[in-house]
């Protein structure tokens, strides 16, 4: 088997979903007769537009100093567990082998409800009472992948347990790596009960992690910061996320111009664990003649990374009402001289200065699946966005303006993102988004290809029932 130095990080993300809006009766005259059909074509635009994607923006953060350590999490779905269906949830533990011996590791175990929505306990408006008291098919345990281990004897796990599975993440061939879930009449004592990798603080609307800090004084961050420790809040390196989204009507005779600053925000409910913290929100929009499209937008904060992922439902094809859309999502840094880009296929951009040269423009429109902005001070931050099923069909390329905005000096403010567009080409059906950004330490092109490429393809995640102790 690998040395547990070769395990490299995977970035399995388990199934989400969110409730698509429903859509709302009527609309303008100018698109009749098919009123609510139009209906539900701008309200699905300004749903993807701005519900789906302002989670993929409310994400900023950073990765472990470790070298050859890559972001991710993995989860043991409740479905493809039977042997540990029924289960107690307090008397399950996990180890991971290092040189040859177990050791207990952090995890969670999160439960969704009928709606599909994660199960959270706190807020507003939760739409959980008490944890799940048994391991269901809805429920997923969650562990982080930086304690994957190395393959362990059955021998040396601890003999208390009543029943053992092995859990690998990876191809059987090359494993990434192995963890080890107990069940236990009397589990050991946890090794830290109040300890998490990533917390939210309702009071302040703010997100601490280990390797970042995140602020919403809007609807989407205000504030993100590169950290050392629990804790620490940070200097700021933001000065916002911004979206601008265009819909277009019967050929350009109709258009419809939002910005981030339309979006309106409601904190509902969240949770906190040793592994994520869930925060969700309810997020609305105003629309012409009095109407409006919103939602419940959950984010996922985890050690080194933010998530955001949507079940997109498409009732109506968006040509059936010859309308177009595009949008524009992106950080507006604040100083950032020297920073360049890195796309997927290799392609690095000139230093940050504040002047858009042709080799910069050059980069700006290109297609790609993830980009990198390598940070002057070592940081690079890595933005990633995982379309499934029609949503492939969008046309997705780098924003990037380096150009000095209005009212500044100096350049040097980077605005660095995505532009996607030809919204017309999807199709109905229930289609997943997902949206990753991290933030590593390590500026190795090999790596920030591995950590995209690991996101962009999830690997295998397999549980066999080992025998039991007793």
């Amino acid at each position: 088997m690998p040395a547990q130095a070769g395990i490299q990080e995977s970035a399995a993300a388990a199934s989400r979903s969110f409730a698509w809006i429903p859509a709302f009766a009527g609309m303008t005259l100018l698109l009749i007769p098919c009123r609510r059909r139009c209906d539900e074509i701008l309200v699905f635009f300004f749903y993807l537009l701005f519900c789906c994607l302002p989670r993929a923006l409310a994400i900023e953060v950073n990765v472990s100093s470790q070298s050859f350590v890559l972001p991710g999490v993995s989860f043991v779905d409740g479905r493809r567990a039977p042997e540990l269906l029924h289960q107690p949830v307090s008397s399950f533990r996990v180890y991971t082998f290092r040189d040859g011996a177990p050791r207990p590791i952090p995890f969670q175990i999160d439960e969704r409800d009928r709606r599909e929505r994660w199960t959270l306990d706190l807020g507003n408006q939760p739409n959980a009472n008490e944890p799940a008291k048994e391991f269901a098919e809805n429920n997923f345990l969650v562990f982080m992948n930086r304690d994957l281990g190395q393959r362990g004897a059955f021998a040396r796990l601890p003999a208390e347990a009543r029943l053992w599975a092995e859990v690998r993440v990876g191809g059987e061939q090359s494993p990434l790596g192995f963890v080890y879930v107990g069940v236990f009449a009397q589990p050991p004592p946890l090794t830290c009960v109040d300890c998490g990798a990533a917390r939210y603080e309702e009071g302040t609307d703010r997100v601490y992690a280990e390797r970042y800090a995140l602020a919403f004084q809007a609807p989407l961050p205000t504030h993100i910061a590169f950290v050392e420790k629990m804790g620490d809040f940070g200097a700021n390196v933001v000065a916002g996320v911004r979206m601008v989204g265009d819909i277009h009507f019967l050929g350009g005779l109709m258009s419809i111009h939002k910005t981030d600053a339309d979006l309106h925000a409601e904190r509902v409910e969240y949770k906190n664990g040793p592994v994520r913290a869930l925060r969700r929100a309810r997020y609305w929009m105003p629309l012409p003649f009095g109407f409006h499209t919103g939602g419940r937008v959950e984010l996922f904060f985890y050690r080194d990374f933010v998530e955001g992922t949507a079940l997109v439902k498409i009732a109506i094809p968006p040509r059936l009402v010859l309308a177009s859309g595009e949008l524009r999502a992106y950080f507006d840094f604040l100083q950032q001289n020297g920073a360049r880009v890195l796309l997927e296929d290799g392609a690095l951009g000139e230093p940050v200065d504040g002047h858009m040269t042709p080799g910069k423009q050059s980069l700006a429109e290109r297609a790609t699946r993830w980009a990198a902005l390598l940070l002057p001070d070592g940081h690079v931050v890595l933005f990633i966005v995982r379309l499934e099923g029609a949503l492939q069909r969008l046309e997705q390329r780098l924003y990037f303006n380096d150009e000095i905005k209005a009212g500044e000096s100096a350049g040097g403010r980077p605005r660095f993102g995505f532009h996607f567009t030809h919204a017309e080409r999807l199709e109905t059906g229930t289609h997943r988004l997902s949206v990753f950004a991290c933030v590593l330490d390590n500026v190795n092109i090999e790596t920030i290809h591995r950590t995209a490429n690991l996101f962009l393809t999830p690997p295998e995640v397999v549980i066999v029932q080992m025998r039991s102790s007793g």
